[in-house]
C-alpha cells in the first residue's frame, strides 16, 4: 500500500462516526445502487483426579483478548424496530469489554423456506447479540447456522447462552470445535470444553452470578455431566443426570431425570460430592423443563403444571410441594431473579393486533413474575425479528 493511500485511509477511519443506526444504513442503500462496506479490521490448581477434570478437558485455562487496531460498528436499532432488517449487517463483536448482553438470536439469513434455512452461511449465519442500549454486533468465531440436509433441520445451529448478568456468553467456537466463554468486560476467552461434535454439544446453564457453567449431556446422548469454573476452565464431573438448577454461586447443583419423575433428585456441592438423594413428589412434573429451575438460595425448585398457568414449589430438601400458586398470562421460567421473582419471557409473535401494530413472526418480551401476587412486569425492550425460522437466548436480567 502506498503511503499516500494508507494516510487517506487512516483519516477516514479517524472521521468515522463509531457507530451506525439501521436507519442510516438503510437510508443511505437507497441513494447509492451499490454500498461497499470496507471494515478496518491459571490453570485452576489440581484436585482429586475422579471429581476434578481440569485442564485436560477445559484446555488450559483463559486465553487473552486480542487487540483491535480499529472496531467494527455495531448496529443500533431503536427501540420498537426489527432487528435484522434487510440488507443490514451488524459489525464484529469487539475483542475487549462490550455492554452486557440482553438477547441473542439466529435468523438463518432471513430465509423463507426449509431449502433456505438449512442452507444458511456466511456474516448472515452467524449469532447477533444485542447489548443493554440496544448496539447490535455480530460474532463471528461461533457456530451460529451450520448447513446441513434439510431433513435434518433441528441439527441446523450451535448453542448459546447468555449470563443471568450479561456478562458473559457461551458459544461453541468454529475454529477448533470447543464450547468457551467469553468475558465481555475483558474479552478474555476461556475453553470449558474438549473437542466436540456438533450434534454432541450439551445442554449449557450459568449459575446466577456466571462463574460457574454446567454442562449435561442430552438425553439421548452418552457423557459425562460437568460443572465448568467460566474463570480458569476447570471442570468437575458431577453424578449422572440433567443439571435442573444452580444456587446463585453454584454451591448446590440439583439434577434429576426428566424423563422419568420416578427417578430422585440428586443434591449435590460444587466439589461434585453427592449431598442427598431426594424422591420427588408423584405430582410434579419436569417433563419439558428448561432453565434454572432452583432458587438463589438452593432451597427450592420452581416448576408447572402442564398447563403453565401455576407455579409449584417444591421442597430440595423433602421433595415435596408446598405451594401452588396461580400466574397471570406467562408460562415457563428461565432462572430466579430473586427470593419470590423469576425472569421469563412474553410472546407478543400471536398478538390479535400484530398484524396492525407491525410485529414480525417472532416477538419477545422480557418479564419479571412476582410470586406472591402472579402477577408479572415487563424488562426492557421488546425483541423482535423478522423470519421463518430462529434460535434465541436471553440474559443480562439480573443487575
Amino acid at each position: 500500500m502506498s503511503p499516500r493511500l494508507h494516510d487517506a485511509l487512516h483519516e477516514l477511519a479517524q472521521g468515522a462516526p463509531s457507530e451506525v443506526s439501521a436507519a442510516q444504513v438503510l437510508a443511505g442503500a437507497r441513494r447509492r445502487r451499490r454500498v461497499r462496506l470496507i471494515a478496518v479490521p491459571s490453570v485452576a490448581a489440581t484436585a482429586a483426579a475422579a471429581i476434578l477434570v481440569g485442564a485436560t478437558l477445559a484446555g488450559g485455562g483463559a486465553e487473552p483478548a486480542r487487540p483491535a487496531a480499529q472496531p467494527d460498528r455495531p448496529l443500533v436499532t431503536e427501540p420498537g424496530k426489527v432487528l435484522n432488517p434487510p440488507g443490514v449487517l451488524p459489525g464484529r463483536l469487539p475483542s475487549g469489554k462490550v455492554e452486557p448482553i440482553v438477547f441473542a438470536f439466529l435468523d438463518y439469513c432471513r430465509g423463507k423456506s426449509l431449502k433456505e434455512t438449512t442452507s444458511a452461511k456466511g456474516d448472515c449465519a452467524q449469532w447477533r447479540l444485542v447489548g443493554r442500549s440496544g448496539k447490535q454486533w455480530r460474532l463471528p468465531d461461533a457456530v451460529g447456522s451450520r448447513v446441513v440436509k434439510p431433513e435434518d433441520y433441528m441439527s441446523g445451529s450451535a448453542p448459546l447462552v447468555v449470563s443471568p448478568d450479561g456478562w458473559r456468553i457461551a458459544y461453541y467456537r468454529a475454529k477448533d470445535q470447543r464450547l468457551v466463554v467469553r468475558d465481555l468486560t475483558s474479552g478474555r476467552v476461556t475453553p470449558v470444553s474438549a473437542r466436540t461434535a456438533p450434534a454432541a454439544i450439551p445442554l449449557m446453564m450459568f449459575s446466577g452470578d456466571g462463574t460457574r457453567l454446567a454442562l449435561s449431556p442430552k438425553v439421548d446422548q452418552s457423557g459425562r455431566t460437568l460443572l465448568v469454573d467460566t474463570r480458569t476452565g476447570a471442570a468437575t464431573a458431577l453424578h449422572a443426570g440433567t443439571v435442573i438448577g444452580l444456587s446463585r454461586d453454584a454451591s448446590t447443583i440439583v439434577q434429576a431425570d426428566t424423563e422419568d419423575e420416578r427417578t430422585p433428585l440428586t443434591v449435590s456441592g460444587a466439589d461434585g460430592s453427592v449431598r442427598a438423594s431426594v424422591p420427588l413428589d408423584p405430582e410434579v412434573d419436569l417433563r419439558g423443563s428448561s432453565g434454572n429451575l432452583l432458587s438463589p438460595d438452593g432451597r427450592t425448585l420452581l416448576t408447572f403444571t402442564t398447563s403453565l398457568d401455576k407455579a409449584v414449589l417444591v421442597d430440595v430438601a423433602t421433595g415435596k410441594i408446598t405451594s401452588v400458586r396461580r400466574i397471570d398470562g406467562v408460562g415457563g421460567a428461565h432462572a430466579w431473579t430473586g427470593p419470590t421473582t423469576y425472569f421469563t419471557t412474553r410472546d407478543l409473535s400471536g398478538h390479535p393486533d400484530a398484524r396492525k401494530r407491525g410485529i414480525p413472526p417472532r416477538a419477545l418480551r422480557g418479564v419479571i413474575v412476582d410470586l406472591t401476587t402472579g402477577k408479572y412486569r415487563d424488562v426492557g425492550r421488546t425483541f423482535t425479528i423478522q423470519t421463518s425460522q430462529s434460535a434465541v437466548a436471553l440474559g443480562g436480567y439480573l443487575p
